[in-house]
């Protein structure tokens, strides 16, 4: 399979930075290349990355208000003469576009050496296919161990993303199809840039059989005592590890747990009277009613949002609400590939704040639980 490659990127590992290396590499070998990704953010990021790394011969396909502001400039305008739309398509080193653009009918005239497709775990074959068939070649950037494919829409009561059925032909993305199929073709970023080693080691273990690792020392060692003004010594004892585990003895209501709600507002208001700054303070929760149950009893500033909200971001400390309690009789966050998006999101600190005996029902969280405390 030498006319496709697949880069396995788990979290931290630098999937933007490579990826954008990728593109450069293969411009200067001539080729004409097509940057996709399932989501404008995931093409804007991409196109910010190669923009930090000096290079800005693309072309951005794409509506105004579905690109961000520091890419409009490279946007192809849409409106005039299609004829010119298409000859200035054509003299593109670099197009990017989302993978639904890539169906639209100024794209589908246009031909590539090398498709390069971002957020490859997160797409559904056919949405994979709209970019690949514009190519002769392509390389997948992707992780198939966080979110999938997103099948169906939100549900229209709760708010909440519901992922397609376990083992149903969407839900798997091409990109993990062909990591099973051809492991020759794939290549495993194993060193992350994120977390520290107490924090990856689990994630590592349970979902990346124990080969991701910490790039650095520096890495592996941080602490919350790096943080500018931040006061270690003034936090609750179990704080001031790295990760934690807090278990409220709440009780689910729906999809809220309000003592739970309370427990992480108390432990975020700990961290900030420890010097912490909001913006390095991150909650995660897996329903959006505990999303906002939390976000009504924390300051402004603290980011607390689903985890889908936070895939591809990271920050120096996160607190995660499982809400769960009794016995786990709906997967909590559909299945362990949210739950791992959630745990590699903090840097420094982690603290999950749990019905430590709900959780431990099952192996996987059980495993999670015994690690964190």
């Amino acid at each position: 399979a030498e006319d496709c490659a697949l880069i396995h990127g788990p979290p931290g590992t630098g999937k933007t930075y490579t990826l954008a290396q990728t593109v450069q590499a293969l411009v200067e070998r001539g080729e004409r290349v097509l940057l996709s990704a399932f989501t404008n953010r995931a093409v804007d990021n991409a196109l910010g990355e190669l923009r930090d790394q000096g290079f800005d011969d693309f072309l951005r396909v794409g509506t105004e208000s579905g690109v961000r502001e520091d890419v409009q400039p490279y946007r192809l305008e849409r409106a005039g003469d299609p004829d010119e739309r298409v000859t200035e398509l054509r003299e593109a080193d670099v197009v990017a576009a989302t993978t639904a653009s890539c169906g639209s009918r100024v794209m589908r005239e246009q031909a590539f050496d090398v498709a390069v497709v971002d957020e490859a775990g997160q797409l559904t074959e056919p949405g994979t296919l709209a970019a690949t068939t514009l190519a002769d070649r392509f390389v997948l950037v992707g992780d198939h161990q966080q979110l999938p494919p997103v099948v169906r829409a939100e549900d229209d009561e709760t708010g909440d993303e519901e992922a397609d059925e376990p083992g149903g032909s969407l839900s798997r993305s091409l990109f993990e199809r062909l990591i099973d199929r051809y492991p020759e073709a794939s290549v495993l970023l194993d060193r992350q840039y994120r977390m520290a080693q107490r924090i990856q080691a689990f994630a590592s273990r349970e979902f990346y059989d124990g080969q991701l690792r910490p790039a650095t020392a520096e890495v592996a060692g941080q602490h919350l005592r790096e943080l500018p003004g931040v006061d270690v010594d003034s936090l609750p004892g179990h704080l001031q590890d790295r990760v934690a585990f807090v278990d409220p003895d709440g009780h689910a209501r729906g999809n809220t747990n309000p003592e739970e709600a309370a427990a992480v507002a108390d432990i975020v208001d700990a961290y900030l009277d420890a010097g912490v700054d909001p913006e390095d303070l991150g909650v995660i929760a897996p329903f959006r009613a505990q999303v906002a149950e939390i976000g009504n009893r924390v300051p402004e500033g603290v980011t607390v949002d689903t985890v889908d909200r936070f895939q591809g971001s990271s920050e120096a400390v996160v607190i995660i609400s499982f809400v769960a309690t009794g016995d786990l009789s709906s997967p909590i966050f559909e299945d362990y590939r949210r739950v791992n998006v959630a745990l590699t999101r903090a840097k420094k600190a982690l603290v999950l704040v749990g019905d430590a005996e709900a959780l431990s029902t099952d192996d996987t969280y059980a495993r999670m639980v015994e690690w964190a405390r």
